[in-house]
């Protein structure tokens, strides 16, 4: 009999210790993360919002402007963020400060996550900004801008994403991320090395960490290979030009 009771027991923690996955449906209306009416799990409601270490969330295409503000809710220890195409994920911490704890963004094409305050915001551990499969026209960005105080605290943000080439040509720049902010407690590190690009060998890409009048930027540059049939003509018209000036 005692052990049946501990086995329940058992059972029953570690049913409530299930990891929940939430969906943004915003029934309430306001567009605030921290309110529970916004959020289903399993289709209903059921009185959270994500706000376990085990928890995702998951907000959908074209659900407008969610805030998150520590006046509103506890977005810490969140596993799983997920932003849809068309939907923005504003986390700032109105005269308070805050602190973001999350392991892993998922930043559809089209949407955003932003960092925004007058006070202090902070990060609290390292996390990955997932892009997905994305193209030069359409991409999820993070864009960190008028905080006052930025605890970075050293933190390292890695990134990973793919870039779909097929239809692209000429040249031109792709930007992932824009940080416009004081570092405090250390500069953040910016991991660009699972970037990938593929779909066509005619053009060659780069990720690069570039810093333009104090706003630090993560950015694809890509640009046409020129055809070797190309390359050759260029040398022997150069070649053809030299030798004409050595007669001269």
């Amino acid at each position: 009999m005692k052990l049946s009771t501990f086995c329940i027991l058992c059972c029953l923690s570690t049913g409530l210790s299930q990891a929940a996955v939430y969906v943004w449906s915003g029934a309430a209306g306001n567009g605030i993360y921290g309110d529970a009416n916004n959020w289903t799990v399993n289709g209903t409601p059921n009185g959270y919002f994500p706000q376990s270490s085990r928890d995702e969330a998951i907000i959908g295409e074209n659900a407008g402007t969610i805030t998150w503000s520590p006046a509103q809710s506890y977005f810490g220890e969140t596993s799983i963020v997920g932003i849809g195409s068309g939907s923005t994920l504003l986390c700032t911490t109105g005269t308070g400060t805050g602190d973001i704890n999350v392991d892993l963004f998922k930043v559809e094409e089209n949407a955003q996550l932003v960092f925004e305050s007058s006070n202090a915001l902070g990060l609290q551990r390292d996390f990955t900004m997932d892009f997905g499969v994305f193209t030069a026209e359409e991409h999820g960005s993070w864009i960190a801008t008028n905080l006052a105080n930025f605890w970075t605290n050293g933190r390292t943000v890695t990134f990973f994403g793919t870039l779909d080439m097929r239809k692209l040509s000429g040249s031109g720049t792709i930007e992932l991320a824009s940080l416009k902010s004081s570092q405090e407690g250390g500069n953040i590190n910016l991991d660009l090395s699972n970037l990938q690009f593929v779909g066509n060998k005619k053009i060659q890409a780069t990720a690069e960490q570039v810093t333009e009048n104090d706003v630090t930027k993560v950015v694809i540059s890509y640009e046409m290979i020129p055809e070797p049939a190309t390359a050759t003509l260029s040398l022997l018209g150069l070649g053809g030009l030299l030798l004409r000036r050595k007669r001269q």
